[in-house]
């Protein structure tokens, strides 16, 4: 039996969903505020979004810089994250939640948090075949908001493989909470937000030299592009959901428990065109808030 599993403390995790962006980032916020109501609260999910979805960071301009015809031409979604960094374009990836009291009975201060989590997600990216690492402190300086577009460069505690962003990383801490969440492209499809801007200025040149889908460093882009690839794309979102499930219980000293959005506070959304279940799960801001830019 393993450490994590003798553990008396616990998180939650709970059902991959599928919903509006409005609806996952009001979802993340309120986990902000859960983890901040308790001392050892700890709570992870995944999610997709029903349709792709343009993600500002919290103080990121807007619409200055962006194609607002394209944006609708295209049948984009607009929302902004609470958490700090620059834009991310939602589309064919698994995006993550992870939800903690701080400093909690992990002892860690927000960065260490934060470093935890992208830890988390570099040791399931090598469990699934991608040898992940964490950009170190210090290694690159984070521009300003609206300054690149969030996979068009990489700042330290983001995760790389084979020297290429694979994830994108923000969060924010509250006084005693903190909530991380990432992208994570499962295809090449996420680098097309260049053309969403009107003026690209390099940045898709930019984002070429800088990321790369797991697909791709798995080799396995054109069979998740193909017709009939959503089978393909679900079972790899599954696998790096269930590696980080396992991750996380490690990093921190957890079991698992799976559980409903009930369990924290939370109503999911009304069963719509919008909104569903994809992947098996097994398989307003809190007070004093702010944001770090790590995408």
């Amino acid at each position: 039996m393993s450490p994590a599993a003798r553990s008396p403390y616990v998180f939650l995790r709970l059902p991959h969903l599928v919903a509006a962006g409005s609806w996952h980032m009001a979802a993340d916020r309120a986990l902000l505020e859960w983890v901040s109501r308790d001392p050892s609260r700890l709570v992870f999910r995944t999610y997709s979004w029903a349709r792709p979805t343009l993600s500002l960071g919290r103080s990121e301009p807007y619409p200055d810089g962006w194609d607002e015809k394209a944006l609708l031409r295209e049948g984009i979604d607009v929302v902004r994250r609470p958490t700090g960094g620059n834009a991310v374009l939602h589309v064919e990836e698994v995006t993550f939640a992870l939800a903690a009291s701080i400093p909690g009975p992990w002892n860690l201060t927000p960065r260490g948090f934060a470093n935890a989590a992208a830890e988390s997600l570099s040791r399931a990216l090598s469990a699934c075949g991608v040898a992940g690492s964490r950009v170190e402190e210090g290694r690159r300086a984070a521009p300003g908001p609206g300054a690149a577009l969030c996979f068009a460069r990489s700042a330290p505690g983001e995760v790389l493989a084979e020297g290429y962003k694979v994830a994108g990383i923000a969060s924010r801490f509250g006084r005693e909470g903190a909530v991380c969440h990432a992208s994570v492209p499962l295809t090449a499809r996420s680098r097309s937000i260049a053309r969403l801007r009107q003026a690209a200025r390099g940045e898709s040149e930019a984002l070429e030299r800088n990321a790369r889908s797991l697909g791709e460093l798995l080799g396995l882009e054109a069979g998740l592009e193909a017709a009939g690839g959503e089978g393909a794309a679900e079972r790899l979102a599954a696998a790096i959901a269930g590696s980080l499930a396992e991750e996380i219980g490690k990093q921190f000293g957890a079991r698992r428990v799976d559980a409903g959005f009930g369990a924290v506070g939370i109503d999911p959304p009304p069963p719509s065109a919008e909104t569903g279940l994809a992947f098996d799960a097994a398989c307003g801001s809190a007070a004093g808030a702010r944001e770090v830019a790590g995408d």
